[in-house]
């Protein structure tokens, strides 16, 4: 089986970590949480004092910092996985190589035991028995 390897840089882990949790339920769900509770306090100074700026602006700076947070993340992400499937697809070939190998190997021992089986099973019409 795959083991991902020990290779990676400190920065690259807490990356990682950093574009799990934002990829997470929890996070998307706390995020929305915090929007809600953020339009209610909005609306409930709104209608308390009528004067007060608006701030539902401010939501839109935390919204493009958190944007702008997740973009490098997600290439991160992107990439790290990309070396991950390139080392994965490598160990595949070799096992697939060394299945093929055994295969061989295999295939060449039951013909060097059974010099006439080949020949028999080569030389038997379809549908007869050989």
């Amino acid at each position: 089986m795959y083991m991902e390897p020990d290779g990676a840089s400190r920065a690259e882990n807490v990356a990682a970590r950093l574009a799990d949790f934002f990829g997470s339920w929890l996070f998307l769900l706390s995020l929305a949480v915090v929007i809600i509770a953020w339009l209610a306090v909005n609306l409930v100074v709104g209608l308390l004092d009528p004067q007060q700026p608006a701030l539902f602006s401010h939501l839109d700076i935390a919204l493009a910092i958190v944007a702008a947070m997740q973009g490098p993340l997600i290439l991160l992400t992107q990439r790290r996985e990309a070396g991950r499937d390139r080392a994965r697809d490598i160990e595949i070939f070799h096992i697939a190589l060394n299945t093929e190998q055994d295969v061989h190997a295999i295939r060449t021992a039951i013909e060097q035991r059974r010099p006439g089986m080949r020949t028999s099973v080569e030389t038997s019409q379809p549908g007869e028995a050989p």
